[in-house]
């Protein structure tokens, strides 16, 4: 996990952006994630792998209008986006400890790196579109090993203020079809289908990344 400076007050870091604010609000993100869901499975492959390489349309339709006074183009907006008000916004997740091990405060990538990074995991998703990994390996071990380190790497940067969520959500299954796995019905994506061994996975997926591929297999399964 990469870490930023321990001197951020916390106050700065519990600054809230919160698309869900109101029961208008999420009621109305659950149903646009129906539609954005129904839209990606509708696109043909090319067109699916130019939104998961750019996932900015894709959270400017789930948020757009939600944002917060204090993060008026949070929609759509990486963190670090020259000349937005998300331009040096720091982003930590926090939970509450639910199982041994697991910390309450994870600190994402500064938000001046996010660009950078999203561009990396960018050319890594491209690259796994073209190999397709595990196909052909049993179990599809390395299938569900490349769902795990992508999703690893989005949740470290976390490149929105708020939704990221939301995105890997619906973006996963796209991902994960494409190199030969399902989402099961249980994989939803308005509400997490996931608690807190999923948050721990993530934490500790730099030394022990069977863990969260592990948890990936309850919600994805080889293709039919």
């Amino acid at each position: 996990m990469v870490r930023m400076t321990e001197d951020l007050p916390v106050s700065a870091l519990a600054t809230v952006c919160n698309f869900r604010a109101t029961p208008a609000a999420r009621d109305s993100i659950a149903k646009r994630c129906a539609m954005a869901k129904a839209d990606l499975a509708a696109m043909d492959p090319q067109a699916q792998l130019g939104l998961i390489q750019n996932t900015r349309p894709l959270h400017s339709a789930l948020f757009d209008g939600l944002a917060p006074a204090n993060w008026p183009d949070a929609a759509g907006t990486y963190r670090g986006t020259p000349g937005a008000s998300v331009l040096s916004a720091p982003r930590a997740v926090f939970l509450a400890r639910k199982v041994p091990g697991l910390r309450n405060r994870d600190l994402c990538l500064p938000a001046s790196d996010v660009p950078a990074a999203m561009a990396a995991l960018s050319a890594r998703l491209c690259d796994l579109w073209a190999d397709r990994p595990g196909q052909t390996a049993p179990y599809r071990d390395a299938a569900f090993l490349a769902l795990a380190e992508v999703t690893a790497r989005f949740f470290t940067i976390h490149p929105f203020m708020d939704g990221n969520g939301h995105i890997w959500r619906l973006v996963l299954p796209v991902i994960g079809n494409r190199l030969g796995l399902d989402a099961r019905p249980e994989w939803t994506a308005d509400r997490r289908p996931y608690g807190a061994e999923f948050s721990l996975a993530l934490q500790w997926y730099n030394d022990h990344p069977t863990l969260l591929s592990d948890q990936l297999r309850r919600w994805f399964a080889a293709s039919t």
